[in-house]
């Protein structure tokens, strides 16, 4: 594989054509492009590398259809909450219907009651839920709990996680940090240094060491925070770990939350506590509890609860939001909790099997073509990885190989399959067998455009 700047010196004769064919068939796009550059500081996040993001016009089953009429497989599911495909029926009806009766009151309506009766059936370690309005509320609100229940200030976070965009969640480990004891970073400015250096903490994932840390540290600690399955690298061979994560935060009286804002409906339909049969002290969901509509939930059992109403002589949290259970969020909840819970004995063995397909036969590619390259998957959440590295977590990835990254998905998306900015992919219900090989086909066409360019 050439090194990054060789990457970016000279662009071959597949890179060269693929560019021209997009651009020229994203006229509508481009001009769009230009009119946002005049008003927006902002959009979500990018698509591929190109002079203008490609933007959507219309959504259907696994398809995604640009202002342009290019219609494209869709492995951006929304960035994870369409586990049953775009715009599907159940949840169209939900929200057809509560769109006739209104879409916002302020006051309650009936459906924030029947969603969380959805997910206190769906965890054995739920008492009660909070509805707000995105993960990211729902993981500040539960860092929020931890610290008014136990009396403690520091939340413990995992070196490669994600958990939101509120200012205890924007952090990363220091690279130069040793890899069993990372140290952290603030991500991004506007961040105060005092939360990193005094009330966060970073573990090392998938290494017993964070046990130790926690032993150290756990007179200070208030909350343990994982994603039973990192965004950065996905995989369902984390059983041992967690099982001795909860055994050592029982042992230490530290809370543990699962963050099933990704995972939650979607690896199961009790997300990864089911799978593992674990039970953490506080879980987060959004994403697909919402079935699309804009969504965060925190649950568990009483003792952490009580903190939202202060019942029990528990010190009371502020917690609240103009949205919050919004009737059109809760509709779209039900439709979609409730056609997952009736057929889940055939969606969620079918989302294993068809990612786990997926990512076997594009593997086994890249190793009989030396490709250096591993597709790492969690059932239908899937993560394309370069370099010959073995993956253990977040820190063996090979940052040194990311214009090769985009590259890649700029071919894929000539190809018509297309995979948000962030690179991480999801099939969802609606992709069938059929559709399921032409991603195989895609991936593997635009490998062999790579290697006809020279990349690898």
């Amino acid at each position: 594989m050439k090194s990054p700047n060789q990457e970016v010196l000279k662009l071959g004769t597949k890179s060269d054509a693929v560019r021209t064919k997009l651009i020229n068939r994203t006229a509508k796009c481009e001009a769009l492009s230009k009119r946002g550059q005049a008003a927006l500081a902002q959009e979500v996040v990018q698509t591929v590398d190109l002079p203008h993001p490609i933007y959507i016009d219309s959504a259907e089953g696994p398809y995604l259809t640009d202002l342009d009429g290019n219609k494209y497989i869709d492995l951006t599911g929304g960035f994870g909450p369409n586990v049953l495909g775009n715009k599907p029926k159940p949840i169209e009806d939900a929200l057809s219907s509560q769109i006739k009766k209104g879409w916002h009151y302020g006051i309650p309506g009936s459906g924030q009651a029947h969603l969380a009766e959805l997910i206190k059936e769906s965890s054995p370690s739920v008492d009660e839920v909070m509805f707000c309005n995105s993960g990211s509320e729902a993981t500040m609100f539960a860092f929020r709990a931890a610290r008014a229940v136990t009396g403690k200030k520091v939340v413990a976070l995992f070196d490669g996680s994600y958990h939101g965009i509120h200012d205890y969640a924007l952090l990363r480990a220091d690279s130069k940090s040793e890899r069993s004891t990372p140290t952290s970073l603030t991500l991004g400015s506007g961040i105060p240094n005092e939360v990193s250096q005094n009330l966060m903490m970073m573990l090392p994932y998938r290494d017993k060491n964070a046990y130790e840390l926690i032993r150290k540290y756990k007179n200070d600690l208030a909350m343990v925070v994982i994603e039973p399955v990192q965004s950065s690298n996905p995989r369902l061979d984390s059983k041992e770990f967690l099982e001795g994560l909860r055994d050592v935060c029982t042992e230490c009286e530290v809370l543990l939350m699962f963050d099933e804002v990704i995972t939650g409906f979607r690896i199961e339909y009790g997300g990864c506590q089911e799978y593992y049969k674990i039970e953490p002290d506080v879980i987060t969901y959004g994403k697909a509890v919402g079935g699309g509509m804009p969504i965060g939930v925190v649950a568990g059992p009483k003792k952490i609860m009580n903190s939202f109403s202060g019942a029990e002589d528990t010190p009371a949290i502020f917690a609240g939001g103009t949205f919050s259970g919004n009737p059109l969020t809760m509709a779209g909840g039900i439709g979609a909790l409730e056609y997952l819970k009736e057929n889940k004995e055939h969606i969620y063995p079918y989302l294993h099997e068809q990612g786990d397909r997926l990512a076997k036969e594009i593997n086994e590619f890249c190793s009989i073509s030396k490709i250096p390259a591993k597709l790492m998957n969690a059932g239908s959440m899937m993560h394309l990885i370069f370099g010959d590295n073995d993956i253990k977590s977040s820190r063996d990835i090979e940052r040194r190989h990311y214009h090769l990254e985009n590259e890649f998905y700029l071919h894929l998306l000539g190809h018509n399959v297309i995979v948000p900015g962030i690179h991480l992919a999801f099939l969802s219900y609606a992709h069938t067998p059929e559709i399921v090989d032409q991603v195989i086909s895609a991936f593997k066409n635009t490998f062999e455009d790579l290697r006809s360019d020279g990349y690898m």
